[in-house]
């Protein structure tokens, strides 16, 4: 938006139109659409893999590679799709459009000054002013220019354009041979007189030209009445198919109707081919029939009978979901099938966990962690974990078993690849003879980038000894994932003394008497040291926890994890895998899911808060379990045990006291907080806005009052002119520093000549008049004579006083 003389536009027969504000609002306008969009895309772009160690495993190698030629392909699509072709285009014509605003850097918004029009110096005489005029009307006169080719005119432009100048000169040439219209014109920078401002959006010439109404008609017709809603309903269709998840309400529904409290991991892989996704993407095709069904036959003796089998594409997806856990080789007429079905399992398989979660499903919940292990490692069901491991077959799992077995044990470890890690580099190579150097690094490798973790947690009743019936309990756990690097922002809160101890400060106190003034207060100087660095200690443990982005939302997604996402050791799945861990707590008793959390953050320490409420008076069992989604043998459970007492029965209260109570919590409520005094009473930088307008209304409704009865001229005026007497020395000072910008300022950016009059009137006022503002600027017209726009403006106002 751009300011524009309304009176001057109104005192000409002709339309103006300011291409260059309109360029100007274009640059802008652009700029602020481009620059986000830019952001939005570049962050896209993957331009170097992640940090990955599984790529230096000679198992992964194949994988990596072939994902390293997508990544790249991935990379060249994003730059020349409709995204990255969009891109260049936009910032290359912000680029010409930056270039033509620098051509016009000398051009500025129109303004009417009739000195420009006539191409002379401001304050030329009447002779030169005349003399240019001749020159100026007999170039662009219209009978001397009546044809629409600028090489056939004299002014060398369209028959048009040399009207239009024509009209300007002549106004131009009026205004100031004209007393009263060039003291206007001096004065307001309008011929006619101040008639205020108006703010108008640079509109080009050509999107008003009468040539162009109806295409320009055409335009808005189609955008707004075509384009738009096509566009929004298009959106719309899409993405009302889907939930927040990214699974398509459909598919949800299927999986619903299908999974149950009791349902086994063997039953996923039918649950999972149901969904809408894959019969959309990948239905059967008269060409596949062959090679699926000779697929279907090596893996037939597994299948497990689901709710669907009766659909061909449904039966599809299956078979090549029990060839890829039986690790069958696929006929490369359905590897295509097979890399899609993969790429989007996880995804409709975290939908289907939500599921049993909002169900509070345990057994389920735990099939469809464990179904997702399966998955990523390419087992199948009830297989051995140490075929995780790379090079590893069914031959180096019976070596490692019979070593295992025969005492190699250690006491603590749990699962055998726990255990395989126990035995140290040197047995392992004793025992797996078979494989080669290389190979026993990769395994090497493997063990050491294995997952580990340690659970710990701790339940209470805030500002409560005792666990009631009904009472809210707060449930911490604490993860330790060891495989990851150290933490050093982390702080365990435990470890962090809440109370001082009785005997921290005997070394400082040993030299005093007990029970003496100095002793006291010695004590208390020290107390008051140790409370300063205990708050110093908790401010920096919530910036901490506030840097660390815990967990919101119900599922516990984190809006961005704090570190990056830990690569998963998966040679046989066509693409990348990431740790993800899952916090379950369980009512042992009910079988009932209690609470879930998902750790987002990525870090060697994480902690889960979980709420919930204490059930009857009892013993109460409750498990912790910590499932890993891509790796088998790695999942933990402890056991929580509270004792929960029958609740004490609250002193009977008369209903007076009980609607005494409600009344101050309702002032509690209503209270608003304290506001600040840098937002002058409000509590934001919204209402200091507010309050700032309601300040200046609230001045002008004053001053108006005061001036109107005179009191403005009587006694505020005198002081301010003392006050201004005696600032005068150090306001000089700053102006002459100013000066040349203000000058500056007001000459290219704004021009202030048409409301200075304002401010002139009430500097210039007889102060034993008590006439109002408005009858002095209709009768007082000596302020007029003055140019307030002088090069020495504030050389002349030291002057005067």
């Amino acid at each position: 938006f751009f300011p524009v003389r309304a009176g001057a536009c109104r005192a000409m027969a002709f339309e103006v139109f300011d291409d260059v504000a309109f360029y100007w609002f274009l640059f802008s306008v652009m700029v602020m659409v481009i620059v986000p969009m830019s952001y939005s895309f570049l962050s896209t772009l993957q331009l170097r893999p992640p940090a990955d160690w599984t790529r230096q495993l000679d198992s992964c190698k194949e994988k990596n590679e072939r994902i390293e030629r997508e990544r790249r392909k991935d990379l060249m699509s994003k730059l020349f799709g409709w995204r990255g072709v969009g891109f260049i285009c936009s910032w290359t014509l912000l680029i010409a459009l930056a270039m033509r605003l620098t051509v016009m850097q000398n051009e500025e918004m129109y303004t009417f000054n009739p000195y420009r029009i006539l191409a002379i110096e401001e304050g030329a005489e009447p002779g030169e002013i005349k003399k240019a005029y001749r020159k100026m009307s007999l170039k662009f006169h219209p009978d001397k220019n009546q044809d629409d080719d600028p090489e056939k005119n004299s002014c060398l432009c369209p028959a048009k354009e040399a009207a239009d100048l024509f009209i300007k000169i002549a106004k131009a040439y009026e205004t100031l041979t004209d007393d009263a219209t060039r003291d206007n014109y001096e004065k307001y920078g309008n011929p006619d007189g101040y008639h205020g401002t108006s703010v108008t959006i640079g509109l080009p010439s050509w999107l008003t030209d009468k040539d162009n109404e109806l295409a320009i008609l055409v335009a808005y017709f189609v955008a707004l009445i075509v384009i738009i809603p096509t566009v929004v309903g298009l959106w719309w269709r899409n993405s009302s198919k889907f939930l927040e998840d990214g699974v398509m309400q459909n598919t949800a529904y299927r999986f619903y109707r299908q999974i149950s409290e009791h349902t086994a991991a063997k039953f996923m892989p039918g649950i999972l081919s149901s969904a809408v996704e894959f019969s959309e993407a990948v239905p059967c095709r008269n060409n596949q029939a062959d090679d699926l069904s000779k697929l279907h036959n090596r893996v037939r003796e597994q299948f497990v009978k689901n709710q669907g089998d009766v659909n061909n594409d449904i039966m599809k997806v299956k078979t090549l979901l029990y060839a890829f856990l039986l690790r069958e080789p696929v006929p490369p007429s359905l590897q295509a099938d097979m890399q899609f079905v993969l790429s989007a399992s996880h995804r409709l398989l975290n939908g289907l966990l939500n599921i049993c979660m909002e169900q509070r499903f345990v057994t389920a919940t735990i099939n469809v962690i464990e179904f997702s292990q399966l998955l990523t490692q390419a087992m199948w069901f009830h297989s051995n974990p140490l075929l995780q491991l790379p090079h590893f077959d069914m031959a180096q799992v019976k070596a490692c078993s019979r070593l295992l077995d025969g005492g190699g044990k250690d006491a603590k470890a749990s699962s055998p690849i726990e255990k395989l890690r126990a035995l140290g580099p040197q047995k392992r190579r004793e025992a797996l003879t078979k494989l080669s150097e290389s190979q026993h690094a990769d395994i090497d490798r493997f063990l050491t980038n294995f997952p580990e973790i340690e659970i710990s947690f701790d339940a209470k009743v805030e500002d409560e000894e005792d666990v009631q019936e009904g009472d809210v309990l707060s449930l911490t756990v604490k993860v330790e994932r060891k495989h990851l690097p150290e933490d050093p922002d982390w702080v365990d809160s435990d470890e962090e003394d809440d109370e001082p101890d009785e005997d921290m400060f005997s070394k400082e106190l040993a030299h005093l008497e007990p029970d003496s003034e100095e002793y006291e207060a010695k004590k208390e100087e020290l107390m008051d040291e140790w409370r300063d660095a205990y708050y110093e200690r908790q401010k920096r443990k919530r910036e901490r926890e506030k840097a660390r982005n815990p967990q919101s939302g119900e599922l516990g997604f984190a809006a961005r994890p704090l570190h990056e996402p830990v690569p998963v050791h998966a040679p046989h799945f066509p693409e990348e895998r990431h740790e993800q861990w899952m916090v379950l707590l369980v009512d042992v008793k009910s079988n009932k899911l209690v609470g879930y959390q998902k750790l987002s953050q990525n870090s060697r320490f994480e902690k889960v808060a979980l709420k919930f409420l204490a059930p009857k008076e009892g013993v109460v069992h409750y498990e912790i379990h910590c499932l890993c989604s891509a790796y088998l043998g790695l999942d933990k459970k402890v056991l929580m045990k509270k004792s929960i007492v029958k609740r004490k029965e609250e002193e009977k209260k008369t209903a007076a006291e009980l609607a005494e109570e409600e009344d101050e919590e309702e002032e509690e409520e209503d209270e608003e907080p304290e506001g600040k005094w840098y937002y002058l009473g409000g509590n934001s930088f919204g209402e200091l806005i507010l309050n700032i307008i309601a300040l200046a209304i609230a001045g002008v409704m004053l001053f108006n009052f005061l001036y109107s009865r005179g009191l403005w001229q009587k006694y505020v005026q005198p002081l301010a002119d003392w006050v201004l007497m005696i600032a005068w020395p150090f306001l000089s000072l700053v102006g002459n520093k100013l000066l040349p910008g203000w000058l500056w300022f007001s000459t290219n950016v704004y021009d202030f000549r048409h409301v200075s009059f304002l401010f002139e009137n009430m500097t210039a006022v007889d102060m034993d008049a008590n006439a109002s503002l408005s009858t002095r600027v209709k009768n007082d017209t000596s302020f007029l004579n003055e140019d307030p726009f002088k090069p020495n403006l504030f050389n002349q106002m030291g002057d005067r006083d």
